[in-house]
């Protein structure tokens, strides 16, 4: 099921994105779409279900890679979308950041995109959507930021300091949820 969900997320960006004037927002739309679809299909929201929503990330990143779009410009976007997607079907909104911020990260790490500014650009994409949706930014930010963290660490050990600079610096992240975070990472090792 998950090279399919990846598949058909890359499919839908690159057919939406070529006739988009705002390939931003066309993304957001088309992730939108295709998490919600596909979580309405599982029937029951179940964490294991929200793994569609780390696929769906992959695939549209990829997409939009193969468009000529930078994973770190659309990632905020794909994120959001796909967290805002989750809180319609009634999904828990922190665990789908998580998995979007996963995907995202993954996906920058497959196509050679900028593996940390991607991270933050994530996580800003999850604690925006958790912000419309009405969810706990708070509890989006810790875990979206815990989760960039952790899959940066996997895929770019090296990256690891400048996700936590970017995080740090981004104006449109909650600092002491960032900061608490940091220095809880830094304590683990």
């Amino acid at each position: 099921m998950s090279n399919g969900v990846v598949e058909k997320a890359k499919n839908a960006v690159v057919s939406v994105v070529q006739g988009a004037g705002d390939v931003v927002n066309a993304t957001r739309s088309a992730v939108t779409d295709i998490v919600v679809g596909t979580l309405k299909d599982a029937g029951e929201i179940t964490g294991t279900a929200l793994g569609v929503v780390t696929d769906a990330v992959r695939g549209a990143l990829q997409g939009t890679k193969e468009v000529g779009v930078e994973a770190e410009k659309a990632a905020r976007a794909v994120v959001s979308g796909a967290v805002e997607a989750v809180s319609q079907v009634g999904g828990d909104v922190v665990l789908g950041a998580k998995n979007a911020v996963r995907g995202a990260i993954q996906a920058a790490a497959e196509v050679g995109g900028d593996v940390a500014g991607v991270a933050v650009s994530a996580v800003e994409g999850a604690v925006e959507a958790a912000g419309k949706v009405g969810g706990d930014v708070t509890k989006v930010a810790r875990g979206a930021a815990e989760q960039a963290l952790e899959t940066v660490g996997e895929v770019s050990a090296d990256a690891v300091g400048a996700v936590k600079k970017g995080l740090t610096s981004a104006a449109s992240l909650p600092g002491d949820v960032i900061r608490s975070v940091i220095e809880g990472e830094g304590k683990k090792k």
